[in-house]
């Protein structure tokens, strides 16, 4: 039998991933990348400061830090606000009939685990430095420096590749093997990296809070 006309279109409608369910999503997702990276440049220019002035002490330097955290911390949070939207746009197309597919559960895991990569690079790098500041004997940042500096260098490259990716999912036409085939399960996945958002969020806030403290105990 030959298909119908009105068939044909329907199912060619439905062969293509939605543009919308696709772009807020990874909006969310490329922002704390773009927030990292501005928070590792401003990263280099507290090292190159602290190379400098060899006599910086822990409150110049943790003073910097929380300054340079800042970035990351507010796209963060205006990376949930827009993570929450996404999730809005997914119910709607769950509950309702559309004329597009939504993209699977896994590109929103593929999208939003090379969205947040950068930020983990980020942390490292910053882990060393508090491990540096919190020592009060042995090496300093010179033993680690080096280590540093290449954790921030992936951080920002991991960014501007990431932003491209995301940039081209958001529109180019998907492969059938990302096409839902359930309708909740976008919905699932975008919850679940609305959350690693937010523990990503909480994390960083919570290490911002500590550069300002460690400010703050050795300005005095």
């Amino acid at each position: 039998m030959t298909p119908t006309p009105e068939a044909t279109n329907a199912q060619s409608a439905l062969s293509r991933v939605s543009i919308l369910a696709r772009i807020v999503p990874s909006i969310s997702y490329a922002l704390p990348a773009m927030g990292a990276a501005l928070s590792a440049l401003l990263f280099i220019k507290v090292m190159r400061a602290m190379r400098y002035a060899e006599a910086a002490g822990i409150a110049a330097v943790a003073g910097g830090m929380s300054e340079a955290n800042l970035a990351v911390v507010l796209t963060l949070y205006l990376a949930i606000f827009v993570g929450f939207i996404g999730i809005i746009v997914g119910l709607v197309r769950a509950f309702t009939t559309t004329t597009t597919a939504s993209p699977s559960g896994w590109f929103f895991l593929i999208v939003g685990i090379l969205g947040l990569s950068p930020m983990l690079t980020l942390w490292q790098a910053e882990s060393l430095l508090v491990e540096v500041l919190t020592r009060r004997a042995g090496p300093g940042i010179v033993a680690v420096a080096s280590q540093i500096s290449a954790c921030l260098m992936v951080t920002i490259v991991l960014a501007a590749i990431a932003c491209l990716i995301l940039l081209v999912a958001s529109v180019v036409p998907l492969p059938a093997a990302l096409r839902a085939k359930r309708k909740w399960a976008p919905v699932v996945f975008l919850v679940i990296m609305e959350l690693a958002m937010i523990g990503m969020t909480i994390m960083y806030h919570l290490r911002t809070y500590w550069f300002y403290q460690a400010k703050m105990n050795e300005g005095f």
